[in-house]
């Protein structure tokens, strides 16, 4: 099962799983991250996000096979990833590990991030939330890359 703990500067996330939790989480992920590329936006900050993300996950896995590791996010990224999945889960084929996968990240974020920042934690879940239901995917993964790009400057690495 995955789990995640805040690190002492309370910027960043652990997130630990075996291999079989992580190569799970990682199909769940990019199987999301296909809705971005089927609406050809995969050079968004969105799609980078997820795909950086995803190498995260891949680099833990291949770093100790058959051990418990894991890797590490920013608490903000891994709230708008977790987000970005939830709200695009519903434009993919997902089954109950996908959802699972979904539960396990929100329940880590809420763990760790409400007791950071609980304004910006609340307004990108309402932001996320509201947003997909007003608007096509198209426009609103444009949207939401507009604000990553003013208001947290996400830049892949």
């Amino acid at each position: 099962m995955l789990t995640g703990c805040l690190f002492e500067n309370r910027v960043g996330v652990k997130i630990f799983g075996d291999t079989s939790d992580l190569i799970s989480l990682h199909k769940t992920v990019h199987k999301i991250n296909m809705v971005i590329v089927d609406y050809d936006l995969d050079n968004t900050d969105v799609s980078n996000l997820l795909v950086d993300f995803l190498e995260n996950i891949e680099k833990a896995i291949h770093r100790n096979r058959g051990m418990y590791y894991g890797f590490q996010s920013r608490w903000i990224d891994l709230l708008i990833v977790s987000s970005l999945l939830r709200s695009l889960s519903e434009h993919a084929v997902t089954d109950d590990m996908d959802e699972i996968n979904m539960h396990l990240l929100e329940y880590i974020i809420e763990q760790t991030a409400l007791s950071v920042n609980k304004q910006d934690y609340i307004a990108i879940i309402n932001y996320i939330e509201k947003g997909l239901l007003c608007v096509g995917i198209r426009q609103f993964i444009k949207g939401f890359d507009a604000i990553i790009n003013n208001k947290y400057s996400y830049e892949k690495h």
